[in-house]
């Protein structure tokens, strides 16, 4: 059985855990050590069960707790090889010790305990920026956040995942007539950005997706509320669903059929 949870999405901290129990995986680490560890206790899982922590991109609502959780725990800290090429500035400021960093490429699998990962390129204003596929036992979770856009690619793995845990960051309309200047309003909305209610359902749409459950993540505070996507939703999925509000932890069960 594998156990994952949303530790935590938005703008004010990122993180993902996938567990069987013995071996923890993280997906983001955007969190102080303590912090991290309390909404760990909270499900269960003691901070010394990580093994490994996978990045998407270095912002700091994703990044900023990876150089905490490298030294306290010397785990390896698994980023596209990009990341550190396009951002090194950046990533030097995150004080990750050099034998904690794991550069991997797209697509490159690789084991950490039971799981395997690898990531798959996405469209944010960071460079290097990815998303991941966790698999465990044939089972398949998708982690697809802080997109501009979408691709055939990811696509065709979100329509083999199990559980997808799927930006959907603004509404449109909120966004326009919103109190963000016409710059930030540009960026969110481009192709470097994030994706919107209407993306993110128009994804679950042309992939085809048939599994378990999907997560809806990283709303926005301001651009965004819980009861407008789930409306939205409710009408256009069968598929069951959470709405991820931001900074709340949610999580489940997956066991092999």
């Amino acid at each position: 059985m594998v156990r994952y949870a949303v530790l935590g999405s938005g703008s004010n901290g990122n993180c993902y855990v996938f567990s069987d129990g013995e071996t923890s995986v993280l997906i983001d680490q955007g969190y102080s050590g303590v912090e991290l560890q309390r909404r760990l206790v909270g499900i269960g899982l003691d901070i010394s069960s990580v093994a490994g922590v996978c990045v998407t991109h270095l912002h700091p609502d994703h990044a900023k707790g990876l150089g905490v959780i490298s030294r306290k725990l010397h785990v390896p800290i698994y980023l596209h090889t990009a990341m550190v090429e396009k951002e090194p500035v950046v990533f030097d400021k995150l004080g990750i010790p050099q034998e904690c960093v794991a550069l991997v490429r797209p697509l490159e699998k690789f084991p950490i305990g039971p799981f395997v990962l690898s990531c798959f390129e996405t469209s944010h204003d960071s460079g290097g920026s990815v998303g991941w596929n966790v698999t465990y036992e044939g089972m398949n979770l998708m982690v697809l956040t802080d997109t501009g856009c979408y691709t055939q690619e990811q696509l065709l793995l979100a329509k083999s995942s199990n559980i997808l845990f799927l930006e959907a960051n603004y509404d449109e309309q909120m966004l326009y007539s919103g109190p963000y200047p016409y710059y930030l309003k540009q960026r969110i909305s481009g192709l470097y950005g994030h994706l919107s209610n209407v993306q993110a359902l128009q994804f679950l749409q042309e992939s085809e997706f048939t599994g378990e459950h999907v997560y809806f993540i990283h709303l926005s505070g301001t651009n965004n509320t819980p009861s407008l996507l789930s409306d939205l939703a409710k009408v256009q999925m069968k598929t069951s669903f959470t709405v991820c509000e931001k900074g709340q932890c949610y999580g489940g069960n997956m066991e092999k059929s």
